[in-house]
């Protein structure tokens, strides 16, 4: 955080800076200044004005900011010289938010190399992670590009890559290190990310059918407040971090079931299970495409324990169907319908040690929370997966009080937790143009139902909060600028009654 004098400073630097490189531009290299307003009738942007930006948008209203890019691409995948030769790029996106909580931080910074298939970078990048429609979709589960991108690094396949000669059978996978940083309740702890995906059909097939798998785990690091734990009376003081941790964490396997439970005076699992906070999707997805229209159907099944592996909680994922007119100019040009549910979550029985007798007593998953990285699965304040789970901050409509009672945290602060991650959601969008203007329409209807436990034995009190938020968006080209303007509304449900709305203008070299 920053203060305004300062943060005024360092856009007045940033403006400089860009303006100077706009005149002398570095071959190949493309650049853009934005300058955008906030403003509603809450303290807080809209819910369709601040979710998966990539931590872009501040959730304080009114607000001001100032934004510039540079950006180098590779060459042409068509280009045949181009695929056998070692090729670099890079990325910088720097943001500076003034408002309630001014901040100056960079969006995206990245290096970037390819040689054939394989692309290696270190750094923030934009990105989404799973099967889905990225240009309307409500989110991505596990990784929606609603929080600002994770500093990782990543090796992994630039696209899909034939199997067999003919092209038949496809794979693209990766495989990341990254780091979370500290915390209210941890500190200096890591990410493990990785995912594999197969397309089985030829390119030129009009039908192609999609499945894969992404894992993520928080993991490493040590608390804030070194504690006692429960049941073997250890101080802890970190959390596995060495090699072996790291192989225990990208492999998933139970640390239980190798025959110990703690170490050196650290975790050694969680909850004697496995090392660190894992999640993901197991994704299938089924394309068909011809000259007039483009079709993609998926479905995200949800991870976080043994529930998913038992059937338990096969209720609970994102649904989803897209439509495209590939040759539509005017009018509509793509529609997406997708269905959430986060509600079942294998039942409200806690895992423990009647699981070891009826395994199917798996429930009460209590997604992207955690017992031992209490922030949950959230980076800088905000989800990193789907943004109608979301923190305590983001939940304006909802006081403390409502949803975690008498709760005291480890940590000497009251971590930013997920107190909201049982919920039904129905999104429609819709993109679409009229004459030289296109426009974005989005509708939400969730049902959000808390959450089951607060870490203890005592089931919650259930609620229902109906949200509903709109969102329209206009854009559209004057001269050498796009403009882009946002009217979004929420009604008073889990978040707060709220009509506001952004505009941005963007100038691109």
């Amino acid at each position: 955080m920053m203060k305004n004098k300062t943060s005024l400073f360092l856009i007045a630097c940033l403006c400089c800076g860009y303006t100077s490189f706009a005149q002398n531009p570095l071959k190949g290299a493309k650049y853009a200044v934005e300058a955008g307003a906030f403003a509603s009738t809450a303290e807080s942007n809209p819910f369709w004005v601040r979710s998966n930006q990539f931590g872009e948008v501040p959730l304080g209203s009114p607000a001001f900011s100032l934004r510039g890019e540079l950006k180098k691409d590779y060459d042409s995948l068509t280009n045949a010289k181009a695929k056998r030769k070692l090729q670099f790029g890079y990325g910088a996106r720097a943001v500076a938010n003034v408002g309630e909580n001014s901040r100056f931080f960079f969006s995206e910074f990245y290096g970037k190399a390819r040689y054939g298939a394989f692309e290696f970078y270190a750094g923030r990048r934009k990105e989404i992670v799973g099967l889905v429609d990225s240009t309307l979709s409500m989110g991505s589960y596990s990784w929606s590009g609603n929080a600002l991108p994770i500093p990782k690094v990543q090796i992994g396949l630039f696209n899909y890559v034939p199997l067999l000669k003919n092209g038949l059978i496809s794979f693209k996978a990766n495989f990341a290190q990254g780091w979370f940083g500290s915390g209210d309740s941890t500190k200096k702890y890591f990410l493990h990310q990785k995912s594999a995906y197969f397309r089985l059909g030829k390119p030129a097939w009009k039908m192609k059918f999609y499945a894969g798998i992404n894992h993520q785990v928080q993991w490493g690091g040590r608390p804030t407040v070194p504690f006692i734990q429960s049941g073997t009376n250890s101080l802890i003081t970190n959390y596995g971090s060495d090699l072996e941790a790291f192989i225990h964490v990208a492999t998933g396997i139970s640390l239980q079931a190798l025959g110990y439970y703690k170490k050196s005076g650290r975790v050694s699992g969680e909850g004697g299970n496995r090392l660190g906070n894992h999640l993901g999707t197991v994704d299938i997805g089924l394309e068909y495409e011809n000259e007039a229209t483009k079709w993609f159907f998926y479905r995200q099944s949800i991870y976080e324990d043994g529930s998913l592996f038992v059937l338990s909680s096969i209720a609970d994922g994102l649904l989803g169907a897209s439509i495209e007119l590939k040759e539509a100019n005017q009018g509509v040009k793509k529609i997406v319908l997708e269905y959430l549910n986060t509600s079942n979550q294998g039942g409200n029985l806690q895992s423990g040690n009647q699981t070891a007798f009826i395994p199917e007593l798996r429930g009460a998953d209590d997604y992207f929370n955690n017992g031992t990285y209490e922030e949950g699965w959230v980076y800088r304040k905000q989800t990193i997966g789907t943004p109608f789970i979301m923190p305590l901050s983001a939940s304006t409509g909802v006081t403390l009080k409502d949803l975690i009672g008498d709760f005291q945290p480890k940590s000497p602060v009251m971590p930013d937790m997920i107190i909201n991650n049982r919920v039904k959601a129905w999104m429609l969008g819709i993109h679409s143009r009229i004459s030289r203007v296109n426009l974005l329409t989005r509708v939400s209807y969730s049902q959000n139902f808390g959450k089951y436990y607060l870490y203890s034995r005592v089931l919650l009190a259930p609620i229902e909060l109906n949200q509903v938020s709109v969102q329209q968006q206009v854009s559209f080209s004057v001269k050498k600028y796009i403009i882009n303007a946002i009217v979004a509304y929420d009604n008073a449900g889990l978040l707060e009654n709220n009509i506001g709305g952004s505009l941005v203008v963007r100038r691109e070299f």
